[in-house]
């Protein structure tokens, strides 16, 4: 099992800083986003366009550095396009963008979840003892997602703190993810 292990995640584990980058992006927004809301609002759709395309990236680097080593890498490669797929809508469209923003948010903040819960269970399929922290995590993206999706009608500011408290949770998952694949780094 090992062996196995050490095969899948050897060149994963050495570009474990990539997943730690996206989820320092995706905190600092969700900071900024809870710390100035009547700001956010004006300008959320370019930022959050900008800090899912950069998300996207790093997704799409990390997927295509770790093809040959990790079996299901394609999952994250259509993760990171997915998300730059999204951040360029939003680029081309930033008026629709402001009038459909917490939909749009909800739904990717949902997609981000199950991916994320995918990522916890791979983790307790290698042995870490500490996988659940990750499915909570997710969970939680989970259920800030359907928040935003069901909390339409509460207006702006509760999309903005739910849209905050969700970029953050989702950038905590990715920094203990991170974590966890220096580990293995320095396991093997």
């Amino acid at each position: 099992m090992t062996t196995i292990i050490y095969k899948t995640y050897k060149s994963a584990i050495s570009h474990w800083w990539l997943i730690l980058l996206a989820g320092i992006v995706l905190i600092g927004l969700g900071i900024w986003i809870i710390a100035s809301p009547f700001q956010s609002f004006l300008s959320l759709s370019k930022i959050f366009a900008m800090g899912i395309f950069a998300t996207g990236i790093f997704e799409v680097v990390f997927a295509l550095n770790n093809h040959k080593s990790i079996e299901a890498w394609g999952w994250t490669l259509v993760s990171g396009l997915v998300d730059l797929f999204v951040g360029g809508y939003l680029f081309l469209y930033p008026l629709i963008t402001m009038v459909i923003l917490p939909v749009i948010i909800g739904f990717w903040m949902l997609f981000r979840g199950v991916f994320a819960i995918g990522n916890s269970i791979d983790m307790r399929a290698y042995g870490f003892l500490d996988w659940r922290w990750l499915l909570t995590s997710a969970i939680f993206v989970i259920l800030l997602a359907c928040l935003i999706l069901g909390n339409l009608a509460f207006g702006v500011v509760n999309t903005i703190i739910w849209t905050g408290l969700a970029f953050i949770c989702a950038g905590i998952f990715r920094i203990h993810l991170s974590i966890k694949l220096r580990k293995l780094k320095h396991d093997f």
